[in-house]
């Protein structure tokens, strides 16, 4: 493995984990707006910005 196929694996990884914690933040803001009944319009963007960036973690890794 050469230093471009690790630093590909590195920031496939970081995108993973960051859009993960973004996304369990949102689900979490979004349960618990819920369970207050007040509307969190911070927690659904968490929850849109999440699963983008996941999606975009996964397609990136596909098309290396």
């Amino acid at each position: 493995m050469n230093i471009e196929g690790g630093m590909q694996m590195a920031g496939w990884i970081v995108g993973i984990t960051f859009s993960s914690i973004v996304l369990l933040l949102g689900i979490y803001g979004v349960m618990n707006s819920r369970r207050k009944r007040v509307r969190n319009k911070w927690a659904w963007w968490f929850v849109l910005f999440g699963c983008c960036a996941l999606v975009s973690a996964v397609i990136n890794y596909q098309f290396k």
